[in-house]
């Protein structure tokens, strides 16, 4: 399927938003996969806390999935990446893979490294950063959720995607 992948709208996060709540299936980075209303809540969060956010919309126009990253406590160096998707994409791992690999090297030019951490239960999330070429830590119980979870993350200088030449850069 064809995609078009730009900076995220409120609008774009609202639709996916809705349509988590009449779906509880899914590839959240930070949830499990039966967490569709809560999930809703903390994309809400995580957009006006993210530095930057990218959307890619269908041939429709219906956003599919959302990409985000921004800083980690007081390290600039660090964000924080999260992503989202559809039922409709998360089930196509080939589309993901080719769209992330257009959006992380955006996301590595404006910080050296992304982290993030995954629920173990969520068994398509932990694939898709695999694929990606994250460093993915054996799981932990995870303090604030109380669930074991994977931290993973990846490093400017040490991965094989393609990086952006410029902060900003188009994507498409």
């Amino acid at each position: 399927m064809r995609y078009c992948v730009q900076p995220a709208t409120a609008e774009d996060v609202a639709l996916l938003a809705i349509a988590m709540n009449e779906n509880e299936h899914e590839c959240d980075v930070d949830a499990g996969e039966d967490d569709a209303a809560e999930s809703g809540d903390q994309l809400l969060h995580a957009f006006v806390s993210s530095s930057h956010v990218w959307a890619a919309r269908d041939r429709e126009d219906q956003p599919c999935a959302l990409w985000g990253v921004g800083p980690v406590s007081q390290d600039e160096d660090t964000g924080r990446f999260w992503l989202l998707t559809s039922e409709e994409i998360g089930a196509q791992a080939a589309d993901m893979v080719a769209l992330s690999i257009m959006i992380l090297p955006e996301m590595l030019s404006h910080y050296r490294r992304l982290e993030s951490i995954i629920d173990a239960g969520n068994k398509r999330a932990v694939e898709l950063v695999r694929l990606l070429g994250f460093k993915i830590e054996p799981a932990k119980l995870h303090e604030l959720t109380g669930r074991p979870c994977h931290r993973v993350w990846v490093d400017s200088d040490q991965t094989t995607l393609p990086l952006a030449p410029t902060a900003g850069t188009l994507l498409n």
